[in-house]
């Protein structure tokens, strides 16, 4: 078996809140069974946007794929990690082809490290003029000659900077590539060829959830 160092990808679920959603709330602990011995058993209130969390086609489209009604090898896979050091513009198409052209991304996942989703949690509020996203174009890149199965990274979201009606997750929503937001801790990773795995709750009829996202970095031998 190939040994392999794994790193855990997601925030905390009470890291942060977008605004507009539910806040995280935990309550409790609460005893609801008899007997001498309390159990303690916490209640919680959270949207499916909260903390790290992947979603499908529904979240832009009402009649799109529910999150619960994807084959779980959906969630896992082969992943190349790629590094964006600008923020506050888009990510171009001409960027991505100079550095994935020769690179097979068929059914793959593209990881996108930004280092964003840890500046937003340590300053406890999110700056919109500094935020990373994707270029109608390098989104239809991804998805037309690369074929990817899901667009992760360390931020609030892809979304282009100048589209004004989310035409870029309708876009990969439309194309029924997944998108997992919200990733942390992935400046530990060394190598670009990895394996993530994310895998939703099970809850039926929903964009999608929370996750516990893991990255499994192969050990050089």
């Amino acid at each position: 078996m190939e040994q392999y160092r794994i790193h855990d990808a997601s925030m905390s679920m009470d890291a942060f809140d977008f605004d507009g959603d539910q806040p995280f709330e935990i309550s409790g602990p609460f005893n609801r069974v008899a007997g001498s011995n309390p159990e303690y058993v916490y209640d919680l209130e959270l949207s499916t946007q909260t903390g790290t969390h992947i979603q499908g086609a529904h979240y832009f489209d009402e009649s799109g794929t529910r999150i619960e009604e994807y084959p779980l090898q959906r969630f896992e896979g082969r992943a190349h990690l790629c590094d964006i050091d600008e923020r506050g513009v888009d990510t171009t198409a001409a960027f991505f082809r100079s550095r994935f052209d020769d690179v097979a991304l068929a059914d793959a996942i593209l990881i996108l490290r930004t280092g964003h989703m840890a500046d937003v949690i340590e300053r406890g509020e999110l700056d919109p003029t500094d935020r990373p996203g994707l270029s109608p174009g390098a989104a239809r890149y991804l998805v037309e000659e690369k074929q990817l199965s899901m667009i992760a990274i360390d931020s609030v979201g892809v979304e282009s900077r100048e589209t004004e009606n989310f035409e870029v997750n309708v876009y990969l929503g439309k194309h029924d590539v997944l998108i997992l937001e919200g990733l942390m801790n992935l400046d530990a990773i060394t190598a670009t060829a990895v394996f993530l795995e994310a895998f939703p709750l099970k809850i039926p009829g929903v964009e999608g959830t929370p996750c516990r996202a893991i990255i499994k970095e192969p050990l050089a031998e």
